[in-house]
């Protein structure tokens, strides 16, 4: 019996020994396969961040299994402030746990001071203030204020610049941007906010001979970085003998496709030769006033309050889907896709049917395994910042699009951000990155994470 317990023993150590063999084969693999660095964090930090491409020298600081953290599905606020530069503006999320955290009864509850310092009636007030660093050290990176400061340092003097410490940490971090391709298939509430990038970064957009509502795009030379806008008009089959725009010639998608679309199709492609690296996708309000028009036309009362029938809806969602279905079949059922939220226009009263369409585009983009871009959703109400009754302005918003869209190409790339910390940032811009396999890493549970 004895003999039996200790030859069970030998062979239970031997088997640890093995599986600890076999795990350091595995790790040796993993290394020499993808390859990556610790670098110092943003700033001078002692924050690490993992940079693709070199040998590892040692431990990632601070690593966590839980790199599939989208800060824009969690619960927060938008935050800006007058005094500051815009591309300050950030999102603000509310992760688990946060009213246990230590500043969040000493820093954010009311001050017992007086909003009026020679009264004395002792009732809190809530001053404007800058949420606590450690609020803000979890916020999504900000692309948006590291392309503009890149810029204005490479507009700087040349000496100075050769010397920067800045823009070369700038450099590095801005590195995964080069010859990258996003196609934008929306309307012109997404084609400003292009715009707007290009603005910040001294540039124009560039609008198609055809016309304003046909083509346009975004070209930084920096980065050799485009983003493209294919402007669609609804998802109407044709173009009704009751369009209101009268200059719009070509309305269907199809037509508009191989009309405006295709002509732009080479400064679309990204390097892996089939398709951008990221594609945005909406419509909704020339949709909404597409079932307003119709039955006005025809003599019905239909008012811009109603709520869409049951018709009206199953029409627009299969024609929701045969979009999206022609833009895979162009460049490939693994392109990675985003549905953005709607935007609601500055009047409540007009603003049910564009609800109805939003959920019904929620539901078929939710069938197609497509994640939804929440910017509708985050900025709802936020109508101070409206140019119009429909646009956007340039402004805190606008940054908020462009940090969003740049947080979703940074996945596509391979990099990876948690909680505010950039821990793999992807470094090689001349290879053939495969978009969709960057993108699937966290997909699946994007797809299942809880909508606020």
């Amino acid at each position: 019996m004895k003999w039996a317990i200790q030859a069970r023993s030998f062979v239970a150590v031997v088997g640890l020994i093995g599986i600890s063999s076999l795990a350091s084969l595995l790790l040796v693999f993993y290394i020499h396969r993808y390859p990556v660095t610790i670098l110092p964090g943003a700033n001078g930090s002692d924050e690490s961040i993992v940079r693709e491409g070199s040998a590892a020298k040692g431990p990632i600081k601070g690593a966590r299994l839980d790199i599939c953290e989208n800060p824009y599905l969690q619960p927060g606020f938008v935050w800006y402030n007058d005094t500051q530069e815009e591309t300050q503006t950030s999102w603000v999320p509310f992760y688990p746990n946060l009213l246990e955290q230590s500043y969040a009864l000493t820093k954010v509850e009311p001050t017992d001071e007086p909003a009026d310092p020679t009264t004395s009636d002792g009732d809190p007030y809530f001053p404007t203030e800058s949420p606590p660093e450690e609020l803000l050290d979890v916020a999504p990176h900000q692309w948006m204020q590291d392309m503009v400061r890149h810029y204005q340092l490479s507009n700087a003097n040349e000496s100075q610049l050769c010397h920067s410490p800045e823009f070369r940490e700038l450099e590095e971090r801005l590195l995964w941007l080069r010859n990258r391709r996003v196609l934008i298939v929306s309307d012109s509430v997404d084609r400003y906010q292009s715009e707007y990038i290009c603005n910040r970064l001294g540039l124009g957009l560039t609008h198609s001979k055809k016309g304003r509502q046909t083509a346009a795009w975004c070209h930084i030379p920096a980065w050799n970085l485009t983003l493209m806008n294919w402007h669609i008009a609804s998802v109407s089959p044709t173009r009704p003998s009751w369009w209101w725009i009268e200059e719009m010639a070509v309305v269907s998608v199809e037509e508009r496709w191989t009309e405006y679309y295709l002509p732009t199709l080479s400064d679309t492609i990204g390097m892996n030769g089939k398709s951008p690296d990221l594609i945005l996708f909406h419509t909704g309000l020339w949709d909404h006033t597409y079932f307003i028009k119709g039955p006005e036309a025809r003599g019905q009362n239909a008012t811009w309050s109603r709520s869409l029938n049951w018709r009206e809806l199953r029409f627009y969602m299969q024609r929701l889907r045969m979009v999206i279905t022609m833009l895979r079949t162009q460049f490939g059922d693994d392109v990675p896709i985003m549905c953005r939220s709607v935007t609601l226009k500055k009047s409540l009263f007009s603003n049910v049917s564009i609800l109805n369409l939003d959920r019904a585009a929620r539901f078929v983009c939710n069938e197609l395994d497509i994640e939804i871009m929440e910017f509708g959703e985050i900025i709802t109400g936020y109508f101070e910042f409206y140019k119009d009754m429909v646009h956007i302005d340039r402004g805190p918003l606008s940054v908020l699009w462009a940090n969003m869209i740049f947080f979703n190409l940074f996945r596509t790339q391979g990099g990876v951000e948690v909680r505010g910390e950039l821990r793999k940032i992807p470094s090689n811009s001349t290879k053939v990155v495969n978009a969709a396999e960057g993108w699937n890493t966290c997909h699946n549970y994007f797809m299942n994470a809880k909508h606020y």
